[in-house]
């Protein structure tokens, strides 16, 4: 087999949040550059524009303007659920719907085809569903760490897709599930968090082991002298780190709408904790179509170069697989 139309590699403006919360850059900065990676642009609801859940006509016309500007291809809007905003209960499901409402208008007002989910929303999902298809948009649960595609909450989604029937509910992985190891940028940063050696080097031997999810695997850690603030700390091992595997991939096709190319860093070439050439081959074997949006989650750096590097690695792999 042959793929003759590979997925296509764009940007999310979230890989440049040191520099934008920073002011190094503007939002007019951002929409330059990803005119210059690639074209292809998602953007983070909450991140990127004022008025946030509702998207305002004045952000509507910058962000027209910045697309025809530097020939920008729109492919995904960041909603959120935080459920756990108020300070004395969760959201209810009624009111998970009337946040997430606006949060969907706004991403068809601004052009984008896809509308990412995050797990907390599929209370209120079989009512966006109907939203969705008037306004023309998909909506996809994304799977990042410890979201695995093998967890039983991810099975749960998938039983309410299939159970909706509906092309309008999908979802957007995200290549944090599909690590080889923990990123040294993690533990490099429980270091500094005052995070005592033997707990880090414990928890680093419970990830491996790679049985234990992250709750199961802070029990341990307590049991074994962690406080709470070290519980936080390693417990995001397994929330920034997942193990799936990249054949998985093959099981959910038929609902991939989109793509979260995470990467914490590129070292000669190479992103080493994350893996990808597992990932983008699979990608093609499966006939995947649709957007790649690089994810730089590291420390800081020179952005555009490091998330200029992974597009480069990605597109390499794509022209060593070309079939199977």
């Amino acid at each position: 087999m042959t793929h003759t139309q590979p997925f296509k590699v764009g940007l999310t403006l979230h890989s440049f949040t040191n520099e934008y919360v920073s002011f190094a850059l503007s939002f007019e900065d951002l929409l330059e550059k990803a005119g210059q990676l690639g074209g292809g642009i998602e953007i983070v609801g909450p991140s990127h524009h004022r008025g946030f859940p509702e998207v305002s006509d004045e952000f509507e016309r910058t962000f027209k303007s910045g697309v025809e500007r530097y020939g920008l291809t729109p492919t995904a809007y960041g909603s959120y659920a935080d459920p756990f905003m108020l300070p004395d209960r969760n959201l209810t499901p009624d009111e998970l719907y009337e946040y997430t409402v606006p949060q969907i208008k706004g991403a068809a007002k601004l052009g984008f085809p896809v509308v990412r989910l995050q797990y907390f929303a599929w209370v209120a999902a079989e009512r966006l569903v109907p939203l969705a298809e008037k306004l023309n948009l998909k909506l996809g649960y994304e799977l990042h760490a410890p979201l695995m595609i093998e967890a039983p909450e991810t099975q749960k989604l998938l039983e309410q897709i299939h159970s909706l029937g509906t092309d309008r509910l999908g979802l957007i992985p995200d290549t944090s599930i599909f690590a080889r190891r923990v990123s040294p940028f993690h533990i490099d940063r429980a270091r500094g968090s005052g995070v005592p050696e033997n707990l880090i080097q414990r928890a680093l031997e419970l990830w491996n082991e790679r049985k234990y999810n992250e709750e199961q695997a802070v029990e341990i850690l307590r049991a074994e002298g962690a406080d709470k603030k070290s519980e936080a700390v390693l417990g995001s091992f397994w929330g920034t780190c997942g193990f799936s595997e990249p054949a998985a991939l093959a099981d959910i096709a038929p609902h991939l709408i989109h793509f979260h190319g995470k990467f914490y860093s590129i070292v000669d070439g190479d992103e080493p904790d994350l893996r990808y050439e597992e990932v983008v081959k699979t990608l093609l074997d499966i006939g995947y179509t649709g957007w790649m949006s690089s994810e730089y989650e590291g420390g800081p750096t020179d952005t555009f170069a490091v998330v200029q590097a992974h597009q480069a690695m990605v597109k390499r792999y794509i022209s060593e697989h070309p079939g199977s």
